[in-house]
């Protein structure tokens, strides 16, 4: 009973040193952060601290990633977070939860999914292709008005997979983590709430952040029912 008690003592140990270590690492990284900005008051220090406790434990970046994404954005976590994809990061980690008021739904989520044909396929080499094409006056070697021939992308594609579908305008773009083509096309056109062909959930780019409402219900079902027909 005394080797067992001792074990359990060293195990609770251990764990209260790991905890340790990591909490004097996240606020040695986040005073790093702090120091940075003379003008940080104790509040926005508390909002670091907990950013850099969100971002290295629930997701799990490196302190490093966690502690560039927020002198880049400041310490917010869903902008920090989204930041650190962009840089090519990886979340290892929990859950994002969606937010259930994005006031863009009304303006943007209006695609009628029933007339789209079901293709997961990202359309921006396709599209660039044809709009190339027709600025081209004609085909000898791209020569008079218009584009030079080496200009036109020939050819190009992306991997299937990782696609997302407009919820405004029906486009199919790839997502960040390949060449960034919905993200592109949000920025362009506006058009800032998609839905990921691959498990149906659906973001907004301007709020940079997933969503969650009953007036996308309808348009996930049929997603749904096409991406599994047949």
């Amino acid at each position: 009973a005394s080797a067992n008690a001792n074990a359990n003592a060293n195990a609770d140990g251990s764990a209260r040193d790991s905890s340790s270590t990591h909490s004097a690492t996240a606020s040695a990284s986040a005073a790093s952060v702090a120091t940075s900005d003379a003008c940080f008051d104790d509040a926005t220090i508390a909002q670091v601290l907990h950013a850099m406790d969100q971002l290295t434990s629930v997701f799990q970046f490196t302190h490093e990633e966690a502690q560039d994404a927020i002198n880049a954005v400041g310490p917010d976590v869903t902008l920090a977070y989204n930041y650190i994809l962009d840089q090519g990061g990886e979340d290892k980690g929990g859950a994002i939860v969606p937010i259930k008021n994005c006031s863009h739904l009304s303006e943007h989520a209006v695609l009628n999914v029933s007339s789209v044909k079901y293709e997961n396929v990202c359309g921006h080499f396709r599209e660039e292709q044809h709009q190339n094409q027709n600025l081209r006056p004609n085909d000898n070697e791209g020569k008079g008005k218009g584009r030079m021939k080496s200009e036109y992308i020939e050819g190009g594609k992306c991997p299937s997979g990782e696609n997302w579908l407009c919820l405004h305008c029906g486009v199919v773009r790839c997502s960040r983590y390949v060449n960034g083509h919905c993200k592109d096309h949000a920025v362009e056109s506006g058009h800032c709430i998609a839905v990921s062909l691959e498990d149906l959930s659906a973001w907004c780019y301007q709020c940079s952040a997933y969503l969650t409402h009953p007036s996308l219900d309808g348009t996930l079902q049929k997603l749904e029912s096409l991406k599994f027909q047949g």
